[in-house]
This record gives structure tokens, sequence and C-alpha cells, in this order.
């Protein structure tokens, strides 16, 4: 029997231990203060006991400063598989979760996972608790098989608002060093097939519109803040996506750019008044060989345009951006091992993509380091009844633990 196939059937028997760790870590809520969390600590010290239960001790913390979190900080936590001395393979988990949204689309309890025909349901089972929990009994097998590879495991904070408190915050405090590589499993395909090697960028976009507040019933008294946003809204759109209309099928689902307003805060609280003010965002999602510079100029021109056609002065402001890096090489190391660990352990033909979400990978590339994204995904992120397939973790987890021993 080979090495590798000593690994997987040593996985396998801890699906068990898997689905219970994965149950325990969604009942600990781990939700951004910017979005009405907490943060991280709690499930941050959850991996830790985890980690040190099966027999992983060597381990850092990176803690990031944030006053809104519990007791101050976002927690960023590495475990160390061998001595460190030399370039390590980092594998980069998020603890951080999205909210819940509305509750009545949950058919039970966020944070209480549930079991039920080979799904965890719970809030983060699949972004990214899936990979997070696989990375870590995928080192249980390497090191009770007795070897002590270069390899780090990481679950960092903040990574659906930025990462400015979590793997943004290690690099500035010099965690990572020359030759390092990264696995990203923070993406992926249902068939697990898809390798990527690159990211569009990135703005969020916020549009703040001052009219004049009055009764609904006298109109021309006022200035309908939110009618004149809803238009420049519906026109934005539209032009945005006629303009930049590129297509790049290494792209996937979706090959070219897009442009959707999404949040929208509220403005008035009864029927009868007619808003003063109005404040929503897009989210950008732009091809690489577009520039963010130019399609934030060309929103800000029409907002300019729409302020003096309709009186109200509609203001466009970056709320968050990021540049696309280029695409990592797939001559690199971490390539080649990751297509020989998915073939080996999986049997399944890789191939390279690139996507339009943002992940870790992308901030890592900025810095020259090659990384990889890759996992086995039912496309489950961010939505209510949210679950991680059982079959994918322990597979995913037979995949990493093959790439650690090479």
């Amino acid at each position: 029997m080979s090495s590798n196939s000593k690994l997987s059937g040593y996985v396998s028997s801890l699906e068990g231990e898997m689905i219970d760790a994965m149950k325990r870590m969604i009942s600990i809520p781990a939700i951004s203060p910017e979005s009405g969390g907490e943060g991280e600590y709690d499930r941050g010290e959850f991996l830790v006991s985890l980690l040190k239960e099966n027999g992983i001790t060597r381990v850092s913390r990176f803690d990031a400063p944030d006053r809104k979190a519990k007791h101050g900080i976002r927690p960023n936590i590495v475990a160390s598989l061998g001595n460190g001395k030399g370039p390590s393979l980092w594998v980069i988990s998020h603890m951080d979760t999205v909210p819940v949204g509305d509750r009545n689309l949950w058919k039970h309890d966020p944070f209480t996972a549930v079991v039920r025909e080979g799904k965890i349901f719970g809030r983060g089972a699949e972004d990214n608790g899936q990979s997070l929990i696989a990375s870590i009994y995928a080192a249980k097998a390497v090191i009770d098989a007795g070897l002590s590879p270069d390899v780090k495991i990481s679950f960092v904070s903040d990574e659906e608002l930025g990462s400015a408190k979590g793997i943004e915050y290690m690099l500035k405090k010099g965690a990572f060093s020359k030759g390092d590589e990264f696995l990203v499993p923070d993406s992926g395909s249902e068939r697990g097939d898809a390798i990527e090697i690159a990211e569009k960028s990135s703005l969020w976009a916020r549009v703040r519109t001052a009219g004049r507040q009055t009764h609904a019933s006298t109109p021309a008294s006022g200035l309908n803040a939110s009618l004149a946003a809803s238009r420049f809204m519906v026109f934005m759109t539209e032009y945005l996506y006629a303009k930049y209309d590129r297509k790049d099928h290494l792209f996937e689902p979706v090959p070219g750019s897009t442009f959707e307003p999404t949040k929208r805060l509220s403005n008035v609280e009864n029927v009868n008044t007619i808003p003063g003010t109005d404040e929503f965002y897009f989210d950008c999602r732009i091809l690489p060989s577009y520039r963010v510079s130019a399609i934030l100029q060309d929103m800000r021109r029409v907002a300019a345009l729409f302020s003096e056609r309709t009186g109200a002065k509609i203001r466009v402001d970056v709320f968050k951006k990021s540049t696309a890096a280029e695409p990592s090489s797939t001559s690199s190391g971490i390539f080649r091992a990751l297509a020989e660990a998915v073939k080996d352990m999986r049997g399944i033909e890789p191939r390279f993509v690139g996507i339009g979400g943002g992940t870790c990978a992308n901030i890592v590339r900025l810095r020259g380091f090659p990384a990889a994204v890759w996992s086995t995904e039912c496309g489950m992120a961010h939505q209510p009844n949210e679950y991680s397939l059982i079959r994918n973790m322990v597979e995913d987890a037979k995949v990493m633990a093959a790439l650690f021993a090479r």
C-alpha cells in the first residue's frame, strides 16, 4: 500500500471527529464587529484547543488590535508542523463568517449545526469552516504518520471585510518569508477540479444622495433623495455593464466584469415622508484588464451629471477596493504539487481558472508569493441554510494530507 493510500484510509477513519469538530465550531459565532458581531476571539480560543487535542502543539499568534472586538483583539493563529527553518507551505483559512441575514429564511438556528443527508448545516459551514477543519485533520494525519513537513496552517480573521485585521496584519508583522508558498482553500468547484490562479479587482462604492425631506403629500416642496438615487442606480448599472463588456474565459463562472447594487440603508421610518437622504452600495468585480480608477472616475462623472439634472447632491466614495495581482505562474511548485495530489487522491484532472470572488491569495500574490486557491464546494457561501458536504470535507483533507507529505 502506498503512503498516500495509507493517509487516505487514516483520514477516512477521522470522519466522525471532523464532524464533531465542525459542529462545535459552528456553535461559536465569529462575525466582524463591523457587521454587528464580537469578532473571532472565542472561535480562535476553541481552535487553539482543538489543535492541541490533535497533537499540534507548535502554535503562535498574531493578534491584531481592534477596540470594537471582544477583548480588543482579532486573532490570527499559526500552527507549525515542521521546525520552521526553511521555506514553508502555508494553508490559509479564515475564521470569520458573514452575518446570518434574514433569519426567517433559515430552517434552523444558523449557529446550531444540523447533520442531515451527508451535510452539515450552519453559518460558515462551507465558507470557510469546511477547509479549516480539513486542514487540521490533514495535519493530524501526517503528524500521526511520523512526518514533520515544513507546513504551517493558519486561521485568520477579517477576511470577509478586507483582511486588514487578518492576513494584511500578518504581512506587516513579517510572518512570511522568501520562498514560502500558499494554499488558500476558500473557493472551488463541485468536482474539485478547479485550481484558481487569478482573481478580479474589486470596488465597493458607497453612493450617498442628499435631497430635501418633506411630507409625501407635497413632493414639490422637497427633493426625493430615494428617487434620484434609484434613477442613478439603474442608469449607472446599465452604463457600466455596456461600457466594460470585455470577456476573459479564464474566469468562472462569470467571464466578464460585474457591477451590482447591493446594500441599501433605510432612510425614513414612516410611509408618509419623502426622504431627504439615501445611501446604497455597489459591489463591482472587475477584470484585471480594466483599471479600477477608470471605473470610479466614470461613476463620479455620471453622479455629477445626475446631481446637476436632479438638484440632488450625489456623491460616490470608495468603501473598499482591491487591485488584482498578476496571475500566479502554474509552473510554481505549489501548483505542480497540488495538481499531483488532486490527481492521486481524487482521480481528477485539474484545470486552472480565475474567479470573481476575493480571497487571501490575491493579497499575498501582490507581495510576490505564489498562491493556489482550491477546494471542493457546493456554492453555498453567504446563503441561508448554508451547508458543507461531509464528503467534500473528508476528501479535501485527503488531498491536503498528500500535499503536506510530498
